[in-house]
């Protein structure tokens, strides 16, 4: 290294120049270790999770969300920040690098040498990202403390941070300005240096190397001052939020594990470290940016849920002192909370590390019911009638299958199987409205020629309304004995208008042994329509708006196949803004369409509120459980003459032809 950058040590002897700089990296290693560690410890001491299958797919999803920082940018300004303070940082990693082998090894080359190799275009991009990083700072900085969005909370440790970025920043180009200063026949310089010497020229030359030497200090302090505070903050997630993402669910479905009742011990999570070493990892991986709030149709409506309150609560349970008197149900989460959540997974679609809620939320309620014996009194009969009766509602199992006497269904055969078998649910075979569907439903499969049946009153609940309530071991029986009789009959595919039955038995059957194809009645009726089996008369002239379902749309990625079936029937369909991963839920899911809403607005009100701003004419849905939020909801507000809430299949039905 040439004498000229040995100024960046002119403050300490030569020989102590490298010691001081490895004293302070030790003293920042051991300082981050000693707060890291615990964090570590308990994912290794955690409950296991396999995240390791679809390895390439992994790595796909890690460059699309962590590195392509997807996700934020749904949020242009503040993802623009965040994703320039990203890119910024990967960019400076290298010349970060470079600062420590300068004070570790005094005797290395300069970088500005003409015979390093690309140093030019290398400083003109280290350059342009100190730039990108120093705006968004200072923008974050003025969103801060100026905008300050409702969304995120002013935070002295979160100032702290982005001045030390702002820091390490100024510190860099500074160290280089001077350099060039002291160093008239250097040509090669990135732009902002070059920019400033006319700055640092003004300084006495004797300044000038006190600049250079002041600037290489706060730069390498800073980013050690830095590294001590990471796992003493929110800002752990710059080292937890890529591993998040690449271990992250890839499949369909809320990612629950059956439990064996035979040889496990824990029923559910009542200690935090019941949780898996994923759901821990999530908790340290929370940047509280407060996307998953901003979503959530429950904290929107005045519940007592905040998904970002209930993970930082988490959070600090597992990371502070151990107190048996401070337990985890009741007192750091109040059961309430828990009950207010509709899994709706509005809040996971919005998070931009991918952190896991619905999961926790089931596994939280797991802990109330199967361990504590503590859940709301209206599910009472509900769980008595879902064990006797195999339905929420307590009608007699052998009325299941009287809504379809007069339509003449055939019942499954198992000697004479049917190509498909027709999954009612609960709500299409004893609703009063949801009969209305099942039979829409009917009406046009034969129409179309569809080799189908029913099991009749062999059919049986799925489960769904136990499993989201964290009444585990009823969702247990409940799935057994369904996945026996689908293997009992030979059934293979199913055809359900229920996504909830549809997420049951396509993501979670399996491991009751039921490997079923099963296809909702949207996707299904967008085949017949393309096969030519459903013969459409003209459009029907009518101002349609489109309602997702929460339990076909984010937690099975079925959004398409509604609209394309509506754009074949209808002339006119719209769209608000809260549509697809971005709508809100109607209330019912999470088992909620079981409980009052004693807090707040009724979500289906408010749901209701974001559609009616189309003017509609009809609220298109594919969910029978949406309808019926949504039709109370029209009702309540009077609107009955103004707007018709409709399935899809009911809208095809009156507008199909025999076949």
């Amino acid at each position: 290294m040439n004498q000229h950058i040995n100024r960046a040590f002119e403050w300490t002897p030569p020989h102590l120049q490298p010691k001081v700089l490895m004293l302070l990296i030790i003293i920042a290693l051991i300082s981050f270790v000693l707060c890291a560690w615990p964090k570590l410890n308990h994912l290794l001491k955690a409950e296991k999770k396999n995240r390791i299958d679809q390895p390439v797919k992994r790595v796909f999803t890690t460059l699309r969300i962590a590195f392509g920082q997807v996700r934020l940018l749904q949020d242009p300004k503040s993802g623009w920040m965040h994703a320039m303070i990203f890119w910024g940082f990967l960019i400076l990693l290298i010349r970060a690098g470079e600062f420590f082998v300068i004070g570790l090894f005094p005797n290395t080359s300069s970088h500005f040498a003409a015979t390093v190799p690309f140093i030019l275009p290398y400083l003109w991009i280290k350059d342009g990202a100190i730039l990108m990083v120093t705006l968004a700072v200072l923008y974050a900085l003025y969103r801060r403390l100026v905008i300050q969005p409702a969304r995120l909370t002013l935070s002295a440790e979160g100032l702290l941070i982005l001045l030390l970025i702002l820091a390490i920043m100024v510190s860099d180009i500074l160290f280089d300005a001077a350099f060039l200063v002291l160093n008239p026949d250097i040509e090669s310089s990135g732009p902002l240096a070059a920019l400033f010497v006319p700055l640092v020229s003004l300084l006495a030359k004797n300044l000038i190397g006190h600049l250079h030497s002041l600037s290489y200090w706060a730069h390498v302090t800073a980013i050690l001052f830095f590294l001590t505070l990471l796992p003493r903050s929110k800002h752990f997630h710059i080292l937890t939020s890529i591993p998040n993402v690449f271990f992250s669910n890839l499949n369909h479905g809320n990612d629950l594990n059956r439990i064996d009742f035979e040889n496990e011990d824990n029923f559910g999570v009542t200690k935090v470290e019941n949780f898996t070493w994923k759901q821990l990892l999530d908790l340290h991986t929370c940047t509280q940016c407060g996307r998953c709030d901003q979503v959530c149709p429950a904290l929107s409506t005045g519940k007592p849920l905040s998904p970002q309150q209930l993970t930082v609560d988490l959070r600090d349970h597992l990371n502070g002192p151990s107190d048996p008197d401070i337990t985890l149900l009741g007192k750091v989460i109040k059961d309430e909370v828990l009950w207010a959540c509709t899994t709706c997974g509005a809040c996971e679609v919005a998070c931009p590390v991918m952190i896991q809620y619905v999961d926790k939320v089931i596994d939280l309620r797991r802990g109330l019911i199967l361990s504590e014996d503590r859940y709301p009194k209206e599910l009472e009969p509900a769980f008595k009638s879902l064990e006797t009766q195999s339905n929420p509602w307590g009608f007699p199992i052998n009325t299941r299958s009287d809504w379809a006497k007069e339509l003449g269904v055939p019942i499954w055969d198992k000697s004479k199987p049917t190509e498909y078998l027709y999954f009612v649910g609960c709500n299409g075979s004893f609703d009063a409205r949801g009969k209305k569907i099942s039979t829409a439903v009917v009406e046009t499969l034969k129409n179309a020629g569809v080799s189908f049946s029913i099991l009749g009153n062999d059919e049986g609940c799925t489960g769904d309304p136990a499993r989201r309530a964290g009444n585990e071991y009823l969702f247990d029986i409940l799935a057994k004995k369904n996945a026996a009789t689908f293997q009992q009959n030979g059934v293979q595919k199913i055809i359900t208008h229920c996504p909830h039955c549809l997420n049951s038995l396509k993501n979670e059957y399996p491991e009751f042994g039921a490997h079923l194809e099963v296809i909702h009645h949207s996707e299904f009726l967008e085949n017949l329509i393309a096969d030519g089996k459903i013969s459409l008369g003209e459009k029907i002239d009518s101002k349609v708006v489109v309602h997702d379902s929460c339990y076909l749309g984010r937690h099975n990625g079925i959004y398409e196949a509604p609209r394309k079936v509506l754009a074949q029937n209808v002339k006119e369909v719209h769209e608000i803004e809260q549509s697809k991963e971005k709508g809100t839920c109607c209330g019912a899911g999470g088992t909620r369409f079981l409980l009052e809403e004693n807090t707040g607005t009724r979500m289906s009100h408010y749901r209701l509120d974001e559609l009616m701003v189309t003017n509609p004419d009809t609220i298109a849905v594919s969910c029978p459980f949406c309808v019926l939020m949504l039709e109370d909801a029209v009702k309540a507000k009077g609107l009955q003459g103004q707007v018709k809430v409709k399935d899809i299949g009911e809208m095809i039905t009156g507008n199909s032809q025999q076949h």
